[in-house]
């Protein structure tokens, strides 16, 4: 059996969700793409073992899984921070269960978690499970299809420059005295921003992306951390001059920005002006997925 699973980034919700609030995440095309091998020698990944002990009577053992991630590889920039950890988890639960239930998707989301210390929102691992554009909380909870994009707006990924340490910036912004300031603050932008994807309201999204930013923004320099650099902030910048609006994915700190405007070609033209990198991304509508 082959099974494959996208990777994702977040559209908005970041941090907030950490909190109980919404996100609103997309299934993105690349992806991890696993099999069953022969017991080899090395050492498994951590995520894949700590994904298969949340198996009991798992169908394969961790030495006999092998995870091509090199789909999230870039020759010039290395690894994308769109979700690769996520994606092998959920690749390594369908592997360990043989299926493509909620029990594995229950597996992704623990396993994913244990490898990285016990934190983690899981929305990333719900997205490479489900694919498309999802609206969800911190897992376990519901998880709500949505529309794959509002019908008026394109949207762009651009690299701001260096990969970041999600697990850093969380606890350092996690810690700072005014996080549950800013909670507050994301928290019903985020709400906003989904109401208005579902609703069709490009402007009123548009606007919320924009707020959204600036409120990740003042977050970081709040906890002394550079969630938004000063390239992310250049981005932003351009974004706006031309009608778009742009934020960080994820954690920030200089690694993936997704950018949304009406003119199909505003991503292109902000990262021309901004000397960053227009990746080749698109949202994936498809999950996890098994042959054989």
């Amino acid at each position: 059996m082959t099974v494959s699973a996208p990777g994702k980034m977040v559209l908005l919700g970041d941090y907030a969700v950490l909190d109980g609030g919404l996100a609103l995440v997309a299934a993105v095309d690349r992806r991890a793409v696993g099999q069953r091998v022969a017991a080899g020698e090395g050492a498994p990944s951590e995520v894949v073992e700590a994904v298969l002990a949340q198996i009991p009577g798992a169908e394969v053992a961790p030495n006999e899984v092998r995870i091509d991630t090199g789909g999230f590889m870039d020759p010039d920039r290395g690894k994308l921070g769109v979700g690769s950890s996520a994606a092998v988890a959920v690749v390594t639960a369908a592997l360990g269960t043989g299926g493509g239930d909620e029990a594995t998707l229950a597996a992704a989301i623990d396993g994913h978690r244990a490898a990285n210390g016990g934190r983690g929102s899981g929305i990333d691992v719900a997205a490479s499970y489900h694919g498309g554009v999802i609206a969800t909380r911190q897992q376990p909870s519901e998880v709500t299809p949505c529309p794959s994009r509002i019908r008026d707006l394109h949207v762009s990924v651009l690299y701001a420059g260096k990969p970041a340490s999600t697990r850093s910036l969380v606890a350092q912004c996690q810690a700072a005295d005014r996080w549950g300031d800013w909670v507050n603050v994301l928290t019903p932008l985020a709400e906003q921003g989904v109401d208005a994807w579902f609703k069709q309201d490009s402007r009123r999204f548009l606007a919320t992306v924009a707020q959204y930013g600036r409120a990740m923004a003042m977050m970081g320099r709040d906890a002394g951390v550079p969630v938004v650099t000063d390239t992310i902030q250049a981005i932003m910048d351009a974004a706006g001059r031309r009608g778009a609006a742009a934020k960080p994915s994820g954690a920030g700190g200089g690694d993936i920005v997704v950018l949304f405007s009406r003119d199909e070609t505003a991503g292109a033209a902000v990262a021309a002006e901004t000397g960053t990198d227009l990746l080749d991304l698109s949202i994936d509508p498809k999950g996890l997925s098994r042959r054989g």
